[in-house]
């Protein structure tokens, strides 16, 4: 049994345009650069091409822009904790907005207090 022409016009036309819409998700993911308002939301100086944060923010954001709520208590539940779906959907809007990984930026940044005592003679003991 054949397909009719029509039919199988569609199908590729459709499967084509899935394929160039991954495609430029990706390439938006990989190539292009921050935008300002991005670099903003991410805390990073300004001029930063590609920020750490910058592709976990991009995907957040497509996701909570095209996901259904299911996609969220699937979340939930493939997680294995015991979470809900609303703490997840939480989770996805302040990775998307920048918040998280500027928050997660400034808590490496800030380096332990140092010790300023100074002690005489060898810092480290050498076994013979």
């Amino acid at each position: 049994m054949q397909i009719p022409l029509t039919f199988r016009l569609v199908y590729h036309t459709v499967r084509s345009a899935i394929r160039a819409a991954l495609l430029f998700f990706c390439a938006w993911l990989v190539f292009i650069p921050a935008t300002a308002a991005e670099v903003e939301a991410l805390g990073a100086q300004p001029g930063t091409q590609y920020p750490p944060g910058l592709r976990p923010m991009r995907s957040a954001r497509a996701f909570v822009a095209i996901a259904p709520d299911r996609a969220y208590s699937l979340l939930a539940t493939a997680s294995g904790q015991d979470i809900s779906p609303l703490f997840v959907r939480l989770i996805m809007v302040e990775v998307a907005s920048g918040r998280a990984a500027a928050a997660a930026a400034a808590s490496t940044a800030e380096s332990p207090a140092q010790n300023t005592r100074d002690i005489d003679g060898p810092r480290f003991i050498q076994v013979d």
